[in-house]
Formats: structure tokens, C-alpha cells, sequence
């Protein structure tokens, strides 16, 4: 049975992220800094345009992967060394979780949450990112809860082009709560800016930005604003433009998931809402596995436990768990419209989390004959992944560990709450909270 709790507890798992992009800055191009005030200022960008600019974010269950290619030209007849910025807007409670490979300055003062692994590249060749803190938001409201910048510098010879790549993982802000056994998860908001392209020389020429559905139901990908730039084509959502002079209305934000209710059930499992849709997220289902770790006292490992809510299975092979299995088959087979399992050992403990692997990539396999890899980002959040292309009623779910997250100080990979998700034709009746 959960834990009942007797009042509103809000968790506010995750910080809430905003970052501008393009790498400039909003200190020229049509866009001024106001006062004398503490802040990252590009060097020399004005004498360098975006050629092309081709983005895309693949938008999986509780993170996104951004990738930006930019062709960039020198438009003087001299040579330049240009001084550019990523800035990175965080908010919320926050500690130093890392710094990208080859940092120099500060370290960042807080869990860059929306810039995870940053890279950054200039011609093939990694480029070093400094960190520096900004304080502006104090005075003017463009950046507020701006965190900082990753800055960088790149040369250019006589009217060059030069290819220019950044990429970061970026996790999405959720508000959680919980009254008694149900729950309520916020839309899983990315946001991302082309207003600070203002800042290098003229228009941007050409670009291209794809919204890639990885993992996420296509159909709840919305695009919040602009409106009327995106396209749809097939699964994804494209945005096509030319000689585009970027302003903050150029800015998009994306919902890659819609706000999620759960609903606790005797025996059943939990009745879910996503957006408008009804969806029951079960557990009834026999589940065996490769291996488990042997019991320690009252404290059991088996792949019963996650049919459970807070007992993990724990894998018992040599090393990490790498080649190890988990599968599980339905009572009653039906058709399924996601999976779902808490990673790791623990969700609410962040130290017990990391103490043992987690799974990184996972392959899943319905009726041994529909098959797809899963990326599993090092989060202790639920992570659910959409089944698309396969609408058989499924007798039988493997996953099969091939990476993992490595534990701090076990090697078991463990793994907790897995559940089948079979799609509602109608609401169903809810129970009052206890």
C-alpha cells in the first residue's frame, strides 16, 4: 500500500530550465544591455553570419537530446577571433553536478539541469567552454534566472566559413505532488530560444529546426508557440525558414508531454490521465528474470517486486548487468500504449539512487517480435516510454539491459515499479483519496 499522506506535499523534483540559443547574447543586433551591469558580452560577432542554421530536438519521456549544426561566415576581409556564449537560464533549487570536459573559469553554481554533457565544436575540433556567472536579472527581466553563459572562442580567416555544433541533453522542469494515493505531474515544458541570433551579422540565411518525437506519443507533441511556423510531416513537427532576422517571437516552446493525474485502484493498478486520454498503468503480470540478488535478511531482490511500489528488483550476476533480462507475462494479454519503471534502487533517496546502476539502454522486445531500444536518461523521475507501430495484444515483455549508469558503490543494477499501460475507451470511476 502507498504511504498516505494527511496534507498536499509538493515536491518540485526538478528545477525549471529556460535557455537562450544561438550562442550570441543579448548585447547587440536590435537587442541592447541597459546599465552598467554584470554580464557576458560577445566579442567581434558582428562581422560573422549564420550561413545555416539546422536544429534538431529529439523529445523522449523526460528529457531531450538538442543538436544545432550552424555554418558560419566570416563577412570582412580580415581575420576575426570571435568571443561567443551559450546562456543558460536555471531556476529553482539547484547544487554543482558537473562541468563540461575541458572547463575553464568557475565552475557553474548550480545543477545545470537544462545543459547537461555540453558540447561544443568549431571545423571538427572540440572548443574549450568557460563558465561566467551572470547577475543581470536583478535589473533588467530578460535575465532574470539566467544562470550563465558557456563561452567560447573561435578564429576565422578572410571571409571563412566554418561549421560550428553545439549539443546538450536537457531534462524537462516537472512539478509533482501527491494527495493520499494519487498524483499529479506538470507538462514536460522545452523551451528554446533563436532571439539571440540578433547578435551576429544579418539575417540568419537559411534554417531548419525538426521536432523529433523519441520515445513520446506523436500525438501529444504540441507545439505551444509560435504558431503557424511548424509544420507537420509524418511524426514530426518541421520549421523551414529563410533570411530570418530573429526576435522574442521567434522563440519556441514545446509540450512533449501533456500534465499527467494518476489515480490509485485496489488490486488494478492506477487509472491515468494524460491530457483528455484515459490510460490503466497495471501490474498484473507474472515477471521473471535472468538473475536477482540474494535475499539480505527480510529483504528480498526477486522480479516480483515490480509488481510492488517501493521494493526494486535487484540483478545477482557478476558485474554491472549488462546482458541481463527482466520478463514479464500478462494475465490478460492486450494491446499496449507504453511501459513504465522507476530506475535505480530508490526514488525519493538521491544517495540510494546512485549507490547502484541504473539502466542506460535498454532493448524491448513485445512478442519476440517487435523490437526497439530505449534510452534511459540518469534520472530518478519515472521514465515511460510510447509503443508505436504495434497494435498485437502482447503475451509476453522483455527488456534486456545492454548499458548501464554505474552505482557509486554497488555494481547490481536495480530496477523498480514496472508497469503495462493498455489504453481506457472511457473515463473510469474514480475513488475519493483516502
Amino acid at each position: 500500500m502507498k504511504t498516505i499522506f494527511l496534507a498536499l506535499l509538493i515536491l518540485a523534483v526538478l528545477p525549471w530550465p529556460r535557455a537562450f540559443a544561438n550562442g550570441g547574447g543579448y548585447s547587440s543586433g536590435g537587442v541592447t544591455n541597459s546599465g552598467d551591469v554584470l554580464g557576458f558580452e560577445p566579442k567581434a560577432v558582428e562581422n560573422i553570419r549564420m550561413v545555416e542554421e539546422n536544429l534538431t530536438v529529439k523529445l523522449g519521456p523526460n528529457s531531450a537530446k538538442v543538436e544545432v549544426h550552424y555554418r558560419m561566415r566570416n563577412e570582412t576581409g580580415k581575420k576575426v577571433k570571435v568571443r561567443f556564449g551559450f546562456p543558460v537560464e536555471e531556476t529553482g533549487r539547484a547544487e554543482i553536478m558537473w562541468v563540461p570536459a575541458g572547463s575553464e573559469g568557475p565552475a557553474p553554481h548550480r545543477t545545470l539541469t537544462y545543459c547537461q554533457n555540453y558540447r561544443v565544436a568549431a571545423g571538427g575540433e572540440a572548443l574549450k567552454a568557460s563558465w561566467q556567472e551572470e547577475q543581470r536579472g536583478r535589473d533588467d527581466p530578460r535575465f532574470r534566472n539566467l544562470a550563465g553563459w558557456f563561452v567560447s572562442e573561435m578564429a576565422f580567416g578572410k571571409q571563412e566559413e566554418k561549421e560550428l555544433r553545439i549539443a546538450f541533453d536537457s531534462v524537462y522542469p516537472k512539478n509533482v505532488r501527491w494527495v493520499s494515493d494519487n498524483g499529479h505531474t506538470g507538462a514536460a515544458i522545452f523551451k528554446y530560444r533563436l532571439s539571440t541570433a540578433a547578435c551576429w551579422a544579418g539575417t540568419i540565411a537559411k534554417g531548419r529546426i525538426v521536432l523529433e518525437p523519441d520515445g513520446i506519443d506523436s500525438e501529444e507533441l504540441r507545439v505551444i508557440k509560435p504558431v503557424n511556423r511548424f509544420r507537420k510531416e509524418g511524426r514530426n513537427w518541421i520549421w523551414e525558414f529563410t533570411d530570418l532576422e530573429p526576435t522574442l517571437d521567434d522563440d519556441f516552446e514545446v509540450e512533449a508531454q501533456p500534465e499527467t493525474s494518476s489515480y490509485f485502484t485496489e488490486g488494478e493498478g492506477d487509472y491515468v490521465k494524460r491530457g483528455e486520454r484515459w490510460t490503466l498503468a497495471h501490474a498484473n503480470y507474472e515477471a521473471r528474470a535472468s538473475s536477482a540478488l540474494a535475499p539480505d535478511g527480510k529483504h528480498t531482490y526477486d522480479a516480483e517486486n515490480l509488481k510492488q511500489w517501493h521494493d526494486a528488483w535487484a540483478e545477482g550476476a557478476p558485474g554491472p548487468g549488462i546482458g541481463e533480462w527482466i520478463e514479464c507475462k500478462p494475465t490478460v494479454p492486450k494491446s499496449l500504449v507504453a511501459i513504465s519503471f522507476d530506475p535505480g534502487f530508490s526514488r525519493e533517496d538521491e544517495q540510494l539512487y546512485r549507490a547502484n546502476a541504473r539502466p542506460k539502454k535498454v532493448r524491448l522486445e513485445l512478442n519476440g517480435e517487435h523490437t526497439v531500444t530505449m534510452d534511459v536518461p540518469d534520472s530518478p523521475e519515472e521514465f515511460r516510454y510510447a509503443i508505436k507501430g504495434y497494435d498485437k495484444a502482447v503475451k509476453t515483455v522483455r527488456l534486456t539491459f545492454e548499458e548501464v549508469w554505474p552505482g557509486d558503490h554497488f555494481e547490481d543494477l536495480c530496477l523498480r515499479k514496472l508497469r503495462l499501460h493498455v489504453r481506457l475507451d472511457r473515463k473510469p470511476e474514480i475513488r475519493p483519496a483516502r
